[in-house]
């Protein structure tokens, strides 16, 4: 998508770093399948070490960006609905994004057992589907609407802000 604006554009790079992370673990858990991967394998140790990372990390930080820059300018300007649908799915995404970290982060020690495996399948499963579906709410709905509604001073300290975080 081509944005107006800096902040969007930040965001859309952080969807697309995301959809990245989440296609690895949809790739690992379909190479898998029913039998437990070998975390002694480097790329499945790299999938596990990025995943358990940038869920945990990236996307807390860039929930808390969202729901306390963005999400209250466009309720400001009369656009409660974007806000309120968003920030009830990153109400169910950030707990199921940690224990998916957890997980992660625990085979990484131990390696995956015959009942660590398949809880971990399921619950990155869930994530990977529902992370598709709220990436993508958020570049047709919020990101067009941030392009319209930011003008180039709102747009230059929010993008400031958000990449310092990021830095």
């Amino acid at each position: 998508m081509d944005f107006q604006r800096r902040t969007p554009l930040l965001l859309h790079d952080d969807h697309q770093a995301t959809i990245r992370v989440i296609e690895a673990l949809d790739q690992l858990i379909a190479k898998a399948r029913r039998k437990a991967p070998d975390t002694s394998d480097p790329a499945v140790m790299k999938t596990l070490q990025v995943a358990s990372g940038s869920i945990e990390e990236e996307v807390s930080e860039h929930f808390t960006f969202e729901e306390q820059e963005l999400f209250t300018r466009l309720e400001e300007m009369g656009d409660v609905g974007i806000g309120q649908h968003l920030r009830s799915e990153h109400r169910a995404l950030l707990p199921l994004g940690q224990a998916v970290a957890k997980m992660a982060r625990e085979a990484m020690e131990d390696g995956f057992s015959d009942q660590t495996w398949p809880a971990f399948r399921n619950a990155a499963g869930e994530l990977i589907e529902r992370m598709f579906a709220h990436i993508q709410k958020e570049e047709m709905a919020l990101l067009p609407a941030l392009d319209d509604l930011l003008d180039p001073e709102t747009d230059m300290e929010l993008s400031t802000a958000y990449a310092d975080k990021h830095a």
